[in-house]
């Protein structure tokens, strides 16, 4: 019996089959027939399909056939050379509460 190959489909569209994790790196999601979930690399370079809390371990070569041969442009080993500076930081910027300020007439009414 000869299988379809995977459809995957990188971008921030995992969010609709699981949440933030950091034990694995979100990387779009992968559809394997009628299954659909997010498409992940674990931390042991392997790639799995996510659905909340399942995780189901995809064939390395089915994920390398559905993108083609820019699979290493896609996907540079997790034993390569990673970049030496930090990721970048968020500026947050925390702006004062507005208060609301009575006129005068309104203000003279209520004392």
């Amino acid at each position: 019996m000869s299988r379809k190959p995977l459809q995957i489909r990188l971008g921030s569209r995992w969010t609709f089959f699981t949440y933030s994790r950091t034990d694995v790196r979100l990387l779009g999601t992968v559809q394997d027939g009628m299954q659909i979930g997010a498409f992940a690399q674990l931390e042991d370079g392997s790639y799995a399909q996510i659905n909340g809390d399942v995780v189901r371990v995809l064939n390395s070569s089915r994920v390398k056939q559905a993108l083609g041969r820019d699979f290493e442009t896609y996907f540079p080993s997790p034993s390569g050379p990673r970049s030496s500076q930090p990721a970048a930081v968020p500026t947050v910027i925390i702006k004062k509460r507005r208060v609301i300020q009575l006129p005068a007439a309104e203000a003279a009414g209520k004392e």
